[in-house]
């Protein structure tokens, strides 16, 4: 029997990602899981130093969903990368499934605190604790800049776990699990939107 030093060909099952593709899979679902949980501390400070009075309603509700929407999908994350990168079809599948639950609740909250913040209750509830609402002012920022970075991870594992094998086969997922993706990101957002 020879050994051949030519790459093995990809898995046969639908979570198969290449062996140089792990580490990748790993890393995007630590870098995910480091911008979680430093939001969820930051969300966390902001809402527990919002007043208790009614023009700060609206900000503690975004700021406290954020916070927790983070705590969440900090491990959520490294669920999915981890069934990605160990090639694991149920825990990849359950993991991608609740932490797109958790991502829809993310973008929710990347309309929900700004919306919140910079009404007009919001801006009375900042002057009420001006080092809050400038705290709020800087996490918030630094949270709309970094949404792409993370959707890109999201995207990154979901490709390389998942799709390049697809791609590489020239086939789609069935549309059912398309349709199911596209009502699974949606609803949770029109929950929240419906709810500020």
């Amino acid at each position: 029997m020879s050994m051949d030093t030519e790459k093995a060909p990809a898995m046969a099952g639908p979570i198969a990602p290449l062996p140089e593709d792990k580490p990748k899979i790993a890393f995007h679902g630590a870098m995910m899981a480091i911008q979680n949980f430093g939001f969820f501390i930051m969300y966390w400070d902001i809402w527990g130093a919002t007043p208790y009075d009614d023009v700060c309603d609206s900000t503690r509700y975004a700021t406290g969903m954020m916070s927790l929407t983070c705590f969440a999908v900090a491990f959520l994350c490294v669920g999915m990368a981890m069934g990605g990168a160990t090639s694991d079809f149920y825990t990849f599948t359950l993991m991608w499934f609740l932490h797109l639950i958790g991502g829809s609740m993310y973008t929710a909250c990347t309309v929900a605190v700004p919306a919140a913040r910079y009404s007009t209750d919001g801006e009375k509830c900042a002057k009420l604790a001006p080092v809050n609402g400038d705290r709020s002012d800087a996490v918030y920022l630094m949270h709309a800049f970094l949404y792409l970075f993370y959707v890109g991870g999201m995207l990154s594992i979901t490709y390389f776990s998942f799709l390049k094998a697809k791609i590489a086969a020239r086939t789609l997922p069935p549309i059912y699990v398309i349709v199911l993706v596209v009502v699974v990101f949606a609803i949770p957002q029109a929950v929240v939107y419906t709810t500020l």
